[in-house]
């Protein structure tokens, strides 16, 4: 139950990730990313009101607001990142560094991962090189893939591998209420950014708002079952289930934008795929 929760969430992130990173390559990424946490606070706080019976806690904010501080970080590294870079490199290479972390973090606490599992993150390391460093093989006119946009892509994965043990950490009788709390946070953090790191941040709403409203109820409908398997399953196989994201992403990134990488790069986002499945598996 735990994976099929969680690859769940990664069909919903990865659509969500891809029209982010399209909308960011004609609006700004923190600018974006802050609108669509705005849009998304109304329908999270609707199906927290519909989870009746909870009990919240302390701690359960406190890991929530981590949470939601942490993800709006990563997401404004994303979105820039896509915007500057190919998408089909920036999400693979987030969903790998997002996919090790909790796994050390597991196994700081005790999770032994068996012998597939440690094969699946040598694979990890190696997806990231090869995905990182081969060279592109795109038009002219396609966005590079340089220093700037892989440590944005490591970036947004540290701070997703973060969120998923975050919102482990929250008890399995908080309910939906922590989805809420998360997006809240998330809100407060991107909207401080736009004000400090944007000039006029409310210019190119309603341009972008159909795109934004989309992203919104995506994310939102990813966040419910990635905490369902965070909360009910091992944060090894729940966090690296849900970084299959890319799978989505960069299908749609194929299909729609025909972003094309060089054979080399098509290795590297196979091993980051495949290194996924074996951690999950082991």
């Amino acid at each position: 139950m735990t994976a099929l929760l969680a690859l769940l969430s990664a069909l919903f992130i990865g659509s969500a990730d891809f029209l982010g990173g399209m909308t960011s390559r004609s609006a700004n990424g923190i600018r974006v990313a802050a609108f669509v946490s705005v849009v998304g606070m109304p329908p999270a706080l609707a199906v927290s009101l519909v989870d009746t019976g909870t009990t919240l806690t302390h701690a359960d904010v406190a890991w929530s607001v981590v949470a939601g501080v942490v993800v709006s970080l990563g997401i404004g590294c994303f979105y820039i990142g896509m915007g500057r870079g190919l998408i089909s490199v920036v999400a693979p290479v987030a969903a790998v560094t997002g996919a090790v972390i909790p796994v050390v973090y597991a196994l700081a606490r005790g999770e032994r991962p068996g012998p597939v599992a440690l094969v699946g993150l040598v694979i990890a390391f190696f997806a990231v090189a090869v995905v990182s460093l081969a060279p592109s093989d795109q038009h002219p006119d396609a966005p590079a893939v340089d220093g700037f946009v892989i440590a944005l892509s490591i970036g947004a994965g540290t701070f997703f591998g973060l969120f998923y043990i975050s919102f482990s950490r929250v008890s399995e009788d908080a309910g939906m209420w922590p989805v809420t709390i998360e997006r809240a946070a998330a809100t407060v953090v991107l909207c401080v950014l736009v004000l400090l790191l944007t000039r006029g941040p409310f210019s190119g709403a309603l341009r972008v708002l159909p795109a934004v409203v989309a992203i919104a109820v995506l994310e939102v409908a990813a966040v419910i079952p990635l905490l369902l398997a965070l909360q009910r399953g091992p944060v090894a196989v729940a966090s690296v289930v849900a970084s299959l994201y890319p799978v989505m992403t960069v299908l749609l990134a194929g299909l729609v934008l025909r972003e094309r990488l060089s054979r080399l790069q098509y290795i590297g986002v196979a091993c980051a795929l495949v290194s996924v499945a074996l951690v999950s598996s082991g």
